[in-house]
């Protein structure tokens, strides 16, 4: 297959409809299930801000005569604010061309000159592996584009699936157990946007997660949440067609003590959600929180979004609160991730391959 590797023009509806595609015939091989959005939406999640700057790229393959398809995609991310010194790297193979090179194509073509020539020397990556085996097998092709970029593996990852609905009895058993430590907490749901009052309130707590996000020996700057920076987040997650149902702990004296967010596209033809962060301050550790606040979301994405059929999330395997927490709920393992790495010299390319081609999913 001849493959041609060019930068994505984000004025084109055709591009950014077969990039779409790329990455929701993965998602369907991965999670059993994708998201939809539409091109003016992609336009958004690929667009720069004030705190990240991006370029995108797209492997087209001749996949007939006179006929040509997008089969691999791969991206570059740059923080802006903090994390000066890393550029986070993605990579999608449709699932029906892995194994022909597409990823590595990507690579040596684009994605290695581009951070050449960039000022970034911390390359971070991550890499979907089997659920079971050994996590540094070399055959795998994650491990082999990760040792062919000179990078070293920093945290282990899980993914983890949860079918919706969840029955109803077990969420009334789990919030009952929720309530008996509960005490003067009360459990509030925000809807889509934090209220004005609770702005600075949040932005520390968000910063707290990455704080304390139990991710081994990964290089982190945690991010300062400002009012004006959260701001910026809702109103270009709005735009992308996002919907986020966050749930509150709040404190006798009124404090934030803790949050839990589930995320979701809109679109008609979404069948999966994305848990993503949750933290209980650690003053306010001991009293099933974590637990009372995801039973309150969960049980509000079914009404509000019937047809979503997976709830997905990812804990790092050395965080068994929260494991032991998303067990509970009915979570299942489906795959790990590997959090890849380094300050690689790569003047002269990718390293040499030492086995196989490299066609691995690999995130920013």
């Amino acid at each position: 297959m001849q493959i041609t590797i060019r930068p994505l023009d984000l004025s084109s509806d055709h591009e950014l409809e077969q990039y779409a595609a790329v990455v929701r015939a993965s998602d369907d091989v991965a999670f059993g299930g994708h998201e939809e959005q539409s091109v003016e939406e992609l336009r958004v999640d690929f667009a720069d801000t004030p705190y990240g700057h991006q370029e995108r790229y797209i492997a087209v393959g001749e996949l007939m005569e006179g006929g040509e398809s997008v089969v691999g995609t791969g991206s570059l991310m740059f923080p802006l604010q903090e994390n000066l010194e890393t550029v986070h790297l993605g990579i999608t193979t449709h699932p029906a061309v892995r194994g022909h090179g597409v990823a590595t194509t990507l690579l040596e073509q684009a994605l290695v000159p581009a951070i050449h020539e960039s000022d970034r020397s911390l390359i971070s990556v991550y890499g979907e592996i089997p659920a079971e085996g050994d996590v540094d097998d070399p055959v795998l092709p994650a491990n082999r584009l990760g040792a062919r970029l000179g990078l070293s593996r920093k945290n282990v990852g899980v993914c983890r699936m949860l079918p919706l609905p969840i029955d109803d009895a077990l969420l009334d058993q789990l919030e009952a157990e929720g309530q008996e430590k509960l005490g003067q907490y009360r459990i509030e749901l925000w809807g889509d946007e934090i209220p004005e009052e609770h702005l600075e309130a949040y932005g520390l707590l968000l910063r707290q997660i990455e704080l304390d996000e139990p991710d081994e020996e990964v290089e982190h700057e945690p991010a300062e949440y400002t009012p004006e920076r959260i701001r910026v987040l809702e109103k270009r997650r709005r735009e992308r067609g996002v919907r986020a149902l966050i749930a509150v702990a709040v404190a006798p004296d009124g404090a934030i003590a803790g949050n839990t967010e589930v995320q979701f596209q809109k679109a008609e033809g979404t069948t999966i959600a994305w848990q993503e962060n949750t933290l209980v301050m650690p003053e306010h550790r001991g009293h099933r929180l974590g637990l009372a606040l995801k039973v309150a979301t969960h049980r509000l994405l079914s009404r509000e979004m019937p047809a979503v059929q997976s709830l997905v999330t990812f804990n790092s395997h050395v965080n068994p609160w929260m494991i032991s927490i998303n067990d509970r709920l009915g979570y299942r393992v489906a795959f790990r991730e590997i959090a890849f790495q380094g300050r690689p010299d790569l003047s002269g390319g990718l390293l040499p391959s030492t086995s196989g081609t490299g066609s691995a999913t690999m995130c920013a």
